[in-house]
């Protein structure tokens, strides 16, 4: 699996689908990336198999290479948000299967709080209203604020983020998320690999890239320490000079070299935020 992923074929290991906030349907985004010259790809849906499965399912029948894979969320204290991408996996696994169970009953609990905090606010959103944004396959903050353009309470989903989900009430709903090592050790017992997503992306909002280095650093060994196979060097939120000094201390510490787009529409996110002095 590894040779695979770092082989030389022309590939993309992080992309998101409908199945989790991505736009498009897994065959959409494969024939996308098949035209595009693709030879080798993944979808990596957030906490969920079901587009990956879909995605092999497709791929098989057109001859393309293709990787299960997934997106934990995940924290440690050294950082939140941290995501651990998983390879390869089999699907089937009954641990690894429990972990998916739990991840989304917890979000299940979680947008309900959130929906009824909304509704306080005589905002009358329905589960029809949010199961229409994507059938129900995924549901998170990016559904509240879709549901929200349409209803003409705000004007770009991007306002929502900034004002609303902002209040003290709804920033305190927090989601439940496992430990970066628990993630590590369910993707592995699975018979997978686990990769640190985007290292770039727990820079902070005010911090330089300068003053970052030395926490990265720290926040890698951790996680190293964790037994991760391998780090994310080559994604949209990495400088070319940020990746070198990835791909660097993934060769010094003998883990493997993954790269991804993290495709989620053509309208993607904006990754600018991230190249900073």
């Amino acid at each position: 699996m590894r040779a695979l992923i770092e082989s030389d074929l022309k590939k993309d290991l992080h992309m998101h689908t409908r199945f989790s906030d991505g736009e498009m349907t897994p065959q959409e985004l494969i024939d996308m990336r098949v035209a595009e010259g693709y030879e080798l790809l993944a979808i990596t849906d957030h906490d969920g198999i079901g587009g990956s499965v879909a995605g092999a399912q497709y791929a098989e029948s057109i001859g393309l290479q293709f990787i299960y894979g997934i997106e934990f969320d995940s924290e440690d204290v050294l950082g939140k948000d941290l995501h651990i991408l998983g390879y390869g996996f089999d699907p089937h696994d009954e641990e690894f299967m429990e972990t998916l169970i739990y991840v989304t009953d917890e979000r299940r609990n979680r947008n309900e709080r959130f929906r009824d905090c909304l509704n306080k606010r005589g905002y009358g959103i329905t589960p029809e209203e949010i199961w229409n944004v994507n059938n129900g396959r995924y549901v998170g903050k990016p559904t509240f604020a879709t549901v929200m353009v349409q209803k003409g309470i705000v004007k770009d989903v991007k306002e929502a983020f900034d004002t609303v989900f902002k209040e003290e009430d709804l920033k305190a709903i927090k989601k439940v998320t496992l430990s970066t090592q628990e993630v590590i050790k369910v993707i592995q017992k699975a018979g997978g690999l686990a990769v640190m997503a985007h290292p770039m992306e727990q820079r902070r909002p005010d911090e330089s890239f300068e003053e970052f280095k030395p926490r990265m650093y720290e926040l890698m060994d951790k996680i190293v320490g964790f037994g991760i196979d391998g780090i994310e060097c080559f994604h949209p939120s990495a400088s070319p000079e940020q990746s070198e000094l990835l791909v660097a201390y993934a060769k010094e510490h003998g883990l493997m070299i993954t790269r991804g787009s993290d495709f989620h529409s053509k309208e993607n996110r904006n990754y600018d935020i991230f190249h900073r002095p």
